[in-house]
């Protein structure tokens, strides 16, 4: 029989990438996600957040927690301060937490991690407790924070808990808007990541440049109890979904991509508890919460090289 030499070659890339991919977590490094996620996560929907409103006593109480988190694992932590238009030509103000760490690679490119921290605020003697959107975001940011800190990696990396996404995407508007946009590799939006145990999917929609690149170490991800979905069409989600949304506008990569810097954004797609009082803790299956979680763990292992 003839052999076809592009089929072996193709078929030796895709166990090199799987080996790269399917690198087992420690069973300590799995204790640990169990451990943040749940902590941060409870932490970030508790009362004492109050919703997390932009510009609200809860909002800075949330942001003085998540820098205290960054803080905890010994990243270089500033409050990125910024003004935007408000009806009735009025200004409002929000706060990016930026967690940086000391890098001895120079002229490496960076990788950018966001996900919003606020939310919607009180609604009459109640909250909006945003687990899914957006704690489930910031806890995954700041255990891959975590799990980054001592990895040696080939390029530099930044995490950044954005502030008023839900009235405009603004925070991450103003943090693109300082940017040295040359030095940027690529931006890894966090968004919604509570998976429904119904149908288990995580979406990565991503750019075009980023899915010739990335998507079949993405797709290599999945399983049978975790499928990754990974579409640069927002045309394909819909019909996937059920849904009418534009999601290259739907979250912070929005930002990223109208300054054309290659972008993955991860999220479960469409969620009933969306902007209800309804998402709670309750609704999260942790198991594939982690899991989902360890996942993109591993691609962002494969990706920095570490």
């Amino acid at each position: 029989m003839k052999a076809n030499y592009r089929l072996l070659a193709l078929t030796q890339l895709s166990s090199i990438i799987t080996s790269c991919l399917l690198l087992t977590l420690s069973d300590k490094a799995v204790a640990n996600a169990q451990t943040f996620l749940k902590k941060d996560i409870t932490a970030l929907t508790s009362s004492q957040f109050y919703g997390r409103k932009t510009n609200t006593l809860g909002a800075k109480r949330a942001g003085d927690f998540i820098s205290e988190r960054f803080s905890e694992l010994n990243y270089n932590v500033r409050k990125q301060h910024f003004e935007y238009d408000a009806p009735f030509n009025q200004k409002r103000s929000g706060v990016n937490i930026i967690a940086t760490q000391k890098t001895t690679c120079i002229d490496c490119k960076t990788i950018i991690f966001t996900a919003h921290y606020d939310h919607l605020g009180p609604t009459g003697s109640r909250y909006y407790p945003g687990a899914n959107d957006n704690a489930s975001g910031v806890a995954a940011l700041l255990y891959l924070a975590h799990y980054l800190a001592h990895q040696t990696r080939q390029y530099n990396l930044v995490f950044v808990a954005t502030d008023a996404e839900e009235n405009g995407l603004h925070g991450s508007k103003y943090l693109v808007s300082t940017l040295n946009l040359s030095d940027i590799k690529l931006s890894i939006n966090l968004d919604m990541l509570v998976v429904n145990k119904r149908k288990p999917r995580i979406y990565a929609y991503l750019d075009r440049q980023s899915s010739s690149q990335y998507k079949k170490a993405l797709t290599m991800l999945s399983d049978k109890e975790l499928t990754f979905i990974v579409s640069s069409s927002s045309a394909r989600l819909n019909r996937l979904l059920g849904t009418n949304i534009n999601w290259r506008k739907a979250s912070d990569h929005y930002a990223f991509a109208k300054a054309d810097i290659p972008f993955i954004y991860f999220g479960m797609g469409d969620d009933k508890h969306h902007h209800q009082v309804t998402d709670t803790l309750e609704h999260i299956d942790f198991q594939l919460y982690e899991q989902t979680i360890l996942k993109i763990a591993k691609f962002v292992t494969y990706l920095t090289g570490s």
